[in-house]
């Protein structure tokens, strides 16, 4: 388990909030492909490569680390759940982000207006979807969501 990993389930002993598959990305995405859906026209896709995005307006998939480098969550804090009972604060600064005490190497990428993508090292990724305050992460492999406290 990564480090990202045992920090949202509290070392493990929390489960993760989990996500339900999409089935609507069926054909459009290589088989064998899992999908979740983050908004109408945006959806996180594990593929054997690893996370990919896929954008409706696109009709393809893009890699997490092809979307610019952003500033946008600079200074931003507050707090995140992903699991039940874990609300940890969270503090951004520029290529980090502190969860509770732990800080941990991140890039901030700007998928469009209102969405993040919180690239961490290239394996682990959350979208933050800063306009309702939702998250959608691939951590270790799976889907998970949460929340972030406004």
């Amino acid at each position: 388990m990564t480090k990202l990993w045992n920090i949202i389930t509290d070392a493990g002993q929390k489960k993760p909030y989990g996500m339900t598959d999409s089935l609507e990305l069926a054909g459009k995405v290589p088989e064998g492909s899992v999908a979740v859906k983050c908004s109408d026209d945006l959806f996180l896709v594990k593929t054997e490569e690893g996370l990919r995005v896929y954008r409706t307006e696109n009709s393809g998939l893009e890699a997490a680390g092809s979307f610019p480098p952003a500033t946008d969550a600079d200074g931003f804090r507050t707090e995140i759940s992903m699991a039940p009972d874990v609300i940890l604060p969270a503090e951004f600064t520029e290529g980090m982000i502190k969860l509770g005490e732990d800080t941990i190497p991140v890039t901030v990428r700007k998928v469009r207006e209102k969405m993040l993508l919180l690239d961490f090292e290239g394996q682990d990724a959350i979208l933050f979807d800063t306009s309702r305050f939702l998250l959608y992460a691939f951590i270790d492999g799976e889907f998970f969501c949460g929340y972030v406290e406004v």
